[in-house]
């Protein structure tokens, strides 16, 4: 567990700092110094924390910020003539700054390293930032190139004169090291890994309840789209079968994939097998075998801290289910309230028991939980980081982002989160604003580093996303 606490305290105070100062600063003259003495505490604070902080991308973040404050601190130092001049040096060194490149590269074709410029015509110090290490190094000389798609590379020139400092972002296009993927190469590779996801152990020779997914992607980008010849038994997105009797048969149904790519396009063909329902008893042996309790978050039943997402009301197979709770004051019948003991108190059990039950076939089964008790602050933070998603709309993911993402503010055990983004050129920090890359400039990689606390304590977590180019 890191001790985010200091951290987050320290950023407090520099916020609050910083900003009074800057507000004070246009109504009081005479105390410039003193803000500015204010403004350099800011940083030096922010710069004792990073000198602590070992991780990579946690000290990006906190370096990028340092920067911000010395840029605002910096800006209200207009009255110094030295500051002017040193400002005067880097603005005229940013504008001359360029980066060379090797062999026929340039900006939006770079297959070698990059020669960066340390030092500015005017005699600036210039230190440089990559927004993606792994493919291109800070200092411009280890390039590592994508396999399949190129990649975009930010290259930030922090420009330095005395007090004086100023940024220059330069975006460059790392080539792959396969040539394009052509509509034809790209359909044909989605085509030959396409399958349909299966629920539960279900086969394509043995469906017995909905598919548990239809994609709509395929690896490779193309898009895909489903349809059932007898949608009455399976429907188009596979979400709802309905079996044919006891004893009439298996039913055959064929799945047709579109896989499309541009104008190209290849149908992709699945028969599958609906199988019959069960008579009574082996239709209760069957979902009794099949039945679990759906917990909510991270839960599990050695450890329930919040009410369940769900208690199923029917089997896989069509059996009925009813549920008990052995103890409805901790846990109700239907899982849906909960209270959990005081920590004081220590954990409880509750037995939830299920009767299951088709035609005159009848069988139970049953659940030993474990109901935590109340949380600590260090326990809040564990749960509410092993719980903590992002949400993506429609059917990106990780892997695969083409909308804003939804990123939680407030943990679901009472925790604050705080999301820094390591590329907010491509997307923002809270994550609602996203300016894919064009198309030809290939997909960009971005760390989304969330910061979790609760009344003292905190911890952090990343997540990695691929922003696909246009």
């Amino acid at each position: 567990m890191k001790k985010w606490t200091v951290i987050m305290l320290v950023l407090s105070m520099c916020l609050l700092g910083s900003s009074t100062a800057l507000a004070h600063g246009n109504s009081h003259n005479d105390s410039r110094q003193e803000q500015l003495q204010s403004c350099k505490d800011a940083v030096n604070r922010l710069n004792a924390v990073l000198a602590k902080v070992k991780n990579d991308r946690t000290r990006a973040i906190l370096k990028r910020m340092i920067a911000s404050f010395k840029a605002e601190c910096e800006a209200g130092n207009n009255g110094d003539s030295t500051y002017q001049k040193d400002l005067a040096k880097v603005n005229a060194d940013k504008n001359a700054l360029a980066i060379q490149f090797l062999g026929n590269d340039n900006s939006k074709s770079v297959t070698l390293p990059v020669i960066l410029s340390t030092k500015g015509k005017n005699g600036s110090a210039i230190t440089w930032t990559s927004s993606n290490t792994s493919i291109l190094a800070s200092n411009g000389l280890l390039i590592n190139r994508p396999q399949y798609n190129d990649a975009t590379v930010d290259m930030t020139a922090t420009i330095r004169s005395g007090n004086a400092t100023t940024t220059k972002t330069f975006r460059l296009i790392v080539k792959s090291t396969a040539p394009a993927m052509s509509d034809i190469d790209r359909v044909k590779k989605d085509y030959e890994a396409l399958n349909i996801v299966f629920g539960g152990s279900d086969t394509i020779d043995s469906v017995t309840q909905p598919f548990k997914e239809l994609p709509s992607k395929g690896v490779y980008g193309s898009t895909v789209t489903w349809e059932s010849t007898l949608p009455s038994v399976i429907s188009n997105d596979g979400k709802k079968v309905v079996r044919p009797p006891s004893g009439s048969g298996s039913t055959t149904v064929v799945f047709t994939a579109q896989v499309r790519s541009g104008s190209y396009k290849e149908t992709k063909v699945f028969i599958v097998k609906v199988k019959e329902q069960l008579p009574d008893a082996q239709r209760v042996a069957a979902d009794k075998a099949a039945l679990q309790i759906d917990f909510g978050g991270s839960d599990s039943a050695g450890r329930v801290t919040r009410p369940f997402d769900a208690l199923p009301a029917y089997g896989v197979n069509g059996s009925s289910i009813k549920w008990m709770s052995s103890s409805p004051a901790v846990l109700s019948d239907d899982g849906k309230t909960l209270h959990r003991p005081a920590a004081s108190v220590g954990d409880t059990f509750v037995l939830m028991t299920a009767v299951i039950t088709s035609g005159s076939a009848v069988d139970v089964k049953q659940f030993t939980l474990t109901v935590k008790a109340d949380f600590t602050s260090t326990e809040k933070v564990a749960a509410d980081k092993a719980d903590l998603a992002i949400t993506f709309k429609d059917s990106d993911n990780a892997g695969y982002v083409t909308k804003p993402l939804g990123l939680p503010s407030k943990g679901y055990y009472g925790s604050t989160i705080i999301w820094y983004s390591s590329n907010t050129s491509v997307l923002s920090d809270n994550g609602t604003v996203l300016h894919r890359p064009a198309h030809g400039q290939g997909d960009v990689t971005v760390n989304l580093t969330a910061f979790i606390s609760n009344n003292g304590v905190g911890d952090v977590k990343v997540f990695t996303v691929t922003v696909k180019q246009q």
